[in-house]
């Protein structure tokens, strides 16, 4: 009882001295642009969800409203009204408008508020900048926020320019001025020689003495009109109303372009395929300015698959969580690749290299769409002991769909997955595809690529070492025709399979049917589920996180192009035709020793005598 009494003594006085010290100073709780008081430079570690990161100024605050938190496991944080913290999906959240019973974010994670108490004294705080990526750290083991990206660009902009007009747009107007709030408090934040003077400090509208204004609107038909805008910051735009989003675009794109030096940014969770996906889909294929940046749930700390369990739940369906969460444009369930294996893929995808090939010096056209993984070496192949697989799609040639040859490099699997493997045929059942080269162009005919082909399959690769699977629907036979000009050509170069049912003899390349696609979809998915087939180039990865079944049942491309799916797809009955098993049996003897009695043990069903005990009891759950 004394301690309680002694305490409220002291926030007491320092109250009533704080009243006489601020006595001259024009202080609004409401007005973010007068937090500040006073900032000091400090040079220490605070710790953050990313680990300890520098903190580079502690700033003092005028009196606030004192809020107390309390968590369910009994931390608890004293701030004030503003504090900026984060809910259960990441999303930055006053402690104002928390709510008992809402989840937050720990350093232990996620743990329910069972106590928000107000108290009516007010006193100066701390803040602090945090010099990170995210600029988040734990308070109290809470963790805590001070600004955002967009944020950050446009507090520099209008830091750093003059006489431009800075415009804020969102599907609402309270989302606007959240955005306006966040922005002043980043510009509060700067030391003050950075600072232009603020003329006029309003909600929704900013204007400083260099001549910059800020303003922010509720998107509308004819938002924008009458302004040149230097830069506009449009955020949830795929939400804009679908009646007049069209309207608002031609309304508002005219005042950016008319300026050489106007700038854009639009940010949005995907809704359909409206304005926002026609923008963004052009930034990936390059046919407009935009460059498109990208980020999955699973990227945000906090977020795993028991989050995600979580949401569907709370969302009421898988479907809603992918437009929400998923940055699916057409949201459904029903994508190839779920959240795991599209988490798997990011982390192994790289963004491959052109490469200078000593074999293609003689060659007389350009090779510049034949890009390589970062870490593979065209120029060193072992012809003794490497094998390949070029998997190819057919385009027209004419700016449509594109023209594709995946390269493949067989290899054994990981020891880890040779341990799991269940069903095992024979040796070709511990060997996997991985994906180590790509040529991609919707410009050149089927005639310009036939000289690449040749060169790649007769000069880099060497015919006896590689094998083509072709997709033989559109122009396949064109291009057989045109190798069949090589020296060096033998039929068996291609893999022959069944071109229609009854069939008994087989014919160069493979012909994708309706009756057929659907399946090899589903065991492509299980393939890089059990990672057998690995892709590694992140335009591959990209088009698969895309690639799923339409309305009438069908496996395509939901948004962009499905060109470089369909040449996986194509690989499927690879893995049961006899050339995979023949290239097996080459190399198989050149194996490491511990790989093939490793190998040799799981066909006999021995456990790895190094195994634990606990791994031979999984071992025999799968034999």
């Amino acid at each position: 009882m004394i301690k309680k009494l002694l305490r409220k003594l002291i926030l007491f006085t320092i109250e009533f001295i704080e009243k006489i010290e601020y006595q001259k100073i024009d202080l609004n709780q409401d007005d973010i642009s007068k937090k500040i008081l006073n900032s000091l430079d400090c040079n220490f570690d605070v710790f953050t969800d990313t680990g300890w990161e520098p903190a580079i100024k502690i700033h003092l605050t005028q009196p606030y409203y004192k809020w107390k938190v309390k968590t369910e496991f009994g931390k608890q944080i004293e701030c004030a009204d503003n504090h900026i913290i984060f809910d259960k999906n990441m999303n930055e959240i006053f402690v104002k408008d928390l709510k008992v019973g809402d989840l937050i974010q720990t350093k232990d994670g996620l743990e329910k508020i069972i106590s928000l108490k107000f108290s009516k004294s007010k006193i100066s705080m701390f803040d602090l900048t945090v010099n990170s990526k995210n600029h988040r750290y734990y308070t109290n083991d809470i963790l805590s926020h001070n600004t955002i990206c967009s944020g950050i660009f446009i507090a520099w902009y209008l830091c750093f320019h003059t006489d431009r007009n800075i415009l804020v747009l969102a599907n609402k107007m309270d989302t606007t001025k959240e955005i306006i709030d966040k922005i002043k408090i980043i510009y509060q934040n700067l030391p003050f020689f950075l600072k232009p003077g603020i003329i006029e400090n309003a909600k929704t509208q900013l204007k400083f003495d260099n001549g910059v204004r800020l303003f922010s609107q509720a998107t509308t038909k004819t938002a924008a009109i009458g302004f040149a805008i230097h830069l506009l910051y449009a955020d949830e735009f795929a939400h804009i109303h679908s009646n007049y989003i069209e309207s608002f675009w031609r309304s508002t794109y005219p005042t950016l372009s008319s300026s050489n030096i106007s700038r854009v940014i639009i940010t949005s969770t995907p809704n359909g395929l409206n304005k926002f996906h026609q923008i963004y889909q052009s930034a990936i294929e390059g046919t407009n300015e935009f460059k498109h940046q990208r980020v999955d749930w699973w990227q945000v700390p906090g977020r795993d698959e028991e989050w995600k369990r979580k949401e569907i739940a709370n969302l009421g369906s898988e479907e809603l969580f992918n437009q929400e969460y998923g940055n699916q444009f057409l949201a459904s369930s029903r994508m190839l690749l779920n959240s795991n294996i599209l988490l798997y893929l990011k982390r192994t995808c790289k963004k491959y290299k052109w490469k200078e090939v000593f074999d293609f010096d003689d060659f007389e056209g350009a090779y510049d769409e034949l890009k390589w993984h970062p870490e593979f070496d065209p120029n060193t192949i072992d012809k003794k002991n490497d094998r390949f697989v070029v998997s190819i799609d057919l385009g027209d040639g004419v700016g449509s769909d594109y023209t594709i040859a995946n390269i493949f490099k067989i290899e054994t699997q990981s020891r880890a997955m040779i341990k799991k493997i269940a069903t095992i045929n024979d040796e070709s059942s511990f060997f996997r595809l991985r994906q180590v080269g790509l040529w991609r162009s919707n410009t050149h005919s089927v005639d310009d690529f036939a000289y690449i082909l040749e060169t790649l399959i007769f000069s880099v690769l060497n015919a006896d070492i590689v094998r083509v699977v072709l997709e033989i629907n559109f122009k396949g036979d064109v291009l057989i025709k045109k190798m069949e000009r090589n020296r060096e050509y033998y039929p068996e170069i291609f893999m022959h399979t069944q071109h229609a049912a009854g069939h008994t003899y087989l014919k160069p390349g493979i012909k994708i049917k309706a009756d057929n696609k659907e399946m090899y979809a589903r065991e492509l998915k299980n393939l890089i589920k059990i990672k057998r087939l690995i892709p590694t180039e992140m335009k591959t990865f990209e088009e698969l996180g895309a690639f799923g079944l339409n309305s009438k049942g069908r496996y395509e491309a939901q948004s962009g192009h499905d060109d470089l799916p369909m040449s996986l797809i194509n690989l499927v009955p690879y893995f049961d035709n006899d050339v995979f098993y023949e290239f097996v049996s080459d190399i198989f003897d050149n194996q490491p020793e511990l790989v093939k009695k490793l190998i040799a043990d799981k066909i006999d069903g021995l456990p790895d005598e190094n195994d634990t005990i606990e791994n031979i009891k999984w071992l025999r759950e799968y034999m």
